[in-house]
């Protein structure tokens, strides 16, 4: 079997972080929220709403087809990092410094070691990449799926402050009309809201989400707040 690839974020990084499981299942709408709100979610979609929907595949679509491709289960991804980048930038990191994470024994070259699960490669590549100030290798333009992955891990990481610049530029690259009606993509910009403070924009979601939903809101794993939920 041939070494797994290591991404190398940071050549001279000591740390080795171990993305287990990744592209697991994101914000999915499944058969069980469908039954829940038979007869609650609007008839009407905007035309904005019909086409980001057409462009966004289920999850469950992508990870049984990504799968199948595949024939095997996920490959774990390597990345080499620097852990006084991810101290500064994370305190969710420097607590992990001094304590779950390890001095390493089996893989040379490295000081630390972690495992995550779960999250989205594409968006921890992007992040990591922001972290480590590799401006040229992030994307100046990404799509509501992808932003609302990188929130979700700022969110968890607590590195609002080191994303700021960039979410800036994203969000502003964005086309999307204003929200008129309750749907999975308005969750999604209200978690975007949410984490990045954009104050006004999390009004005006919050308030569709309340006036437009003819049921319980679910927050579809999202970090979205309790206020909100249990309205």
């Amino acid at each position: 079997m041939s070494p797994l690839k290591l991404e190398e974020i940071d050549p001279d990084g000591d740390t080795l972080l171990i993305l287990c499981n990744p592209n697991a299942p994101f914000a999915t709408w499944n058969s069980e929220i469908d039954q829940e709100w038979t007869n609650a979610l609007p008839q009407h979609q905007s035309d904005t709403s019909k086409t980001n929907e057409l462009t966004i595949l289920p999850t469950e679509a992508i990870d049984t087809e990504d799968s199948a491709q595949a024939g095997t289960e996920r490959v774990d991804l390597r990345f080499r990092l620097c852990s006084a980048i991810l101290k500064i930038a994370s305190p969710v990191f420097k607590k992990s410094m001094n304590g779950a994470w390890k001095a390493t024994e089996f893989e040379p070259g490295f000081q630390w070691t972690v495992s995550e699960r779960g999250w989205d490669a594409e968006a921890f590549l992007i992040l990591m990449n922001v972290l480590h100030h590799k401006t040229y290798k992030v994307p100046q333009t990404i799509n509501l799926e992808t932003l609302t992955k990188i929130a979700t891990l700022v969110d968890y990481y607590d590195c609002n402050d080191a994303v700021s610049i960039w979410v800036e530029k994203w969000i502003s690259n964005l086309s999307l009309g204003d929200p008129e009606y309750y749907s999975r993509e308005l969750l999604l910009r209200l978690t975007v809201a949410r984490v990045f403070r954009d104050n006004k924009a999390f009004r005006a979601l919050t308030r569709v989400a309340i006036e437009r939903s003819r049921g319980p809101i679910h927050t579809l794993g999202l970090p979205i707040p309790q206020q909100i939920i249990g309205y």
